[in-house]
């Protein structure tokens, strides 16, 4: 009898989800590190994680931890990279990144190198290991292996500034981009507009970012406005399927400052007692 090639899967809600359409909203992990906040986010319906290694001081291998957690917890683990250098995008990817989101494109040029560094060849070159963490340490034909993660991990660049928004269309047609993620704020900022999430100018560069995700059918997430969800409804009835909702520091101290404003009147009304 002939060998019977076993069947390798690896598991990605974000993907399977920003794919469908269901809205999927993202938690930021900044500074809390502890491999429990994956189970947290699984037991209060987050389906991935956002660990961000742009604006904060994580470093390699606490980020490995986390995204080790993440996938046995069933959380996609999506990573923004501090560059869009290939050593960054490469070990983040080997430590079991579902995605990779890489700040600041603004090329074509630059987009098409950073599927390099993400994608097996025939895509790109990214250097062939086998145990993958991603797909549980398992030993995995080098071909089989590849061609799961080529369509499986995702290549996310950010559109952040004017000049990404102009050529939007011709970097979602890049072979080997999943989709990309607006930085509301660097986009507000180099449009002379910071914090206007209001604006029409602001408002006209996001559509035009949609409209051209729209167009090449894959997903667009929408990052720096969690706390407008009048803006962000627009933007998902418009296509967007995913958002940066929540950053572990805002939502801490939000937590304690609430438990001080009860205890403050709570002691305030005993006071006034007295």
């Amino acid at each position: 009898m002939g060998s019977i090639e076993q069947p390798y899967t690896l598991s990605n809600p974000f993907r399977a989800r920003t794919l469908n359409g269901q809205i999927t909203p993202l938690m930021s992990i900044k500074f809390v590190t502890g491999n429990e906040i994956p189970m947290m986010a699984k037991m209060a319906g987050v389906h991935a994680l956002f660990i961000d290694m742009e604006h904060s001081a994580l470093d390699m291998r606490t980020v490995s931890q986390l995204i080790l957690a993440c996938n046995y917890a069933g959380v996609s683990p999506v990573v923004r990279s501090p560059s869009k250098s290939h050593w960054h995008i490469s070990r983040i990817l080997d430590a079991g990144a579902s995605a990779v989101v890489i700040p600041h494109v603004e090329s074509v040029q630059e987009v098409k190198d950073i599927v390099r560094y993400a994608k097996f060849a025939p895509l790109g070159i990214r250097g062939c290991t086998n145990n993958q963490a991603i797909m549980n340490f398992q030993h995995v034909p080098t071909l089989v292996q590849n061609e799961l993660l080529n369509s499986q991990t995702m290549v996310i660049p950010m559109i952040e500034t004017p000049a990404a928004v102009e050529i939007a269309d011709e970097i979602l047609a890049v072979e080997g981009v999943d989709g990309v993620l607006i930085g509301s704020n660097d986009l507000c900022t180099d449009l002379g507009i910071p914090g206007k999430y209001d604006s029409a100018v602001y408002q006209d560069a996001v559509i035009k970012v949609i409209e051209a995700a729209n167009r090449a059918g894959k997903p667009v997430g929408v990052g720096g406005i969690g706390g407008r969800l009048d803006i962000l409804d627009k933007w998902f009835r418009m296509g967007a399927t995913w958002s940066l909702s929540g950053q572990d520091a805002s939502m801490l101290q939000a937590g304690m400052k609430k438990m001080s404003q009860n205890y403050e009147e709570i002691s305030s009304r005993l006071q006034g007692k007295l």
